[in-house]
Formats: C-alpha cells, sequence, structure tokens
C-alpha cells in the first residue's frame, strides 16, 4: 500500500490504524499556529517533501516509515500526494484520514490553512 484514504472515521479509530503499521515516534497538531519557523505549522503553501527532510530531531533519531493525517476541523487547503504511479490532490475533510507510506510518496499543500487543523502521526516500522 502506496496510501491509504479512510472516510467517516473517529480519531480513535484512526490512532489504531496507525498503530498497526509500526511504533509512533510523534504525534502532533497541524494547523496554522506561527508567524514564522517550521512550513506545516504556518498558513502558507508547502513544497513536495517528505516528512524527516528539514532533520528534525525525532526524523535524527528515527526512521519515519509512515505518515497519517486526520482531519480534525477541514478547511481550504489541498494536500497533494505525489507517488510513482500518479500525483493526487485532497481536501480532507472532517473525519477523513489519509495514511500514507513516507518513503515510497511524498507530499505537499497548496493553499490557505486558515482554521484547518490536522491530527499527525509518525510511525517507524517495527521491524526497523
Amino acid at each position: 500500500m502506496n496510501y491509504k484514504i479512510i472516510n467517516n472515521t473517529t480519531a480513535d479509530d484512526f490512532l489504531l490504524e496507525m498503530l498497526k503499521l509500526g511504533k509512533p515516534v510523534e504525534c502532533s497538531l497541524v494547523g496554522a499556529f506561527d508567524k514564522e519557523g517550521r512550513g506545516s505549522r504556518r498558513d502558507i503553501d508547502l513544497p513536495l517533501h517528505r516528512d524527516g527532510d528539514y532533520s528534525t530531531e525525532v526524523a535524527k533519531k528515527n526512521s519515519i516509515d509512515w505518515v497519517g493525517l486526520y482531519c480534525i476541523k477541514e478547511g481550504e487547503s489541498i494536500t497533494i500526494l505525489e507517488m510513482p504511479e500518479a500525483t493526487i490532490e485532497i481536501n480532507l475533510k472532517k473525519g477523513q484520514a489519509l495514511i500514507f507510506d513516507n518513503k515510497i510518496c511524498r507530499h505537499a499543500r497548496k493553499g490557505a490553512v486558515g482554521d484547518r487543523l490536522l491530527l499527525r502521526v509518525w510511525i517507524e516500522n517495527e521491524t526497523g
């Protein structure tokens, strides 16, 4: 599986689904919280990247194999997911989740974040 979209789910079910993939290494809220600094917390477009590309402390210590995004509050921002075979764009809706392989897929964001709020989970494969 390169990616999976789960519709009409709960945060609890999303977290349980993520735990099936391995060991959690970070869980955070992604919204427009900062005026400067890391891009994921700002109301700006983000270019295609893999989580951990910018050498966060977590990425230095762990492999980020899977990324999960669960939509707590929807907005206008579009998530772009680039895979070897295709590129998709999705406007995540409340109760919808996107899970993808961080080693195969790159992702980006375009459009205003505004009040959109996502729960993001990074998973490391248990087998290393």
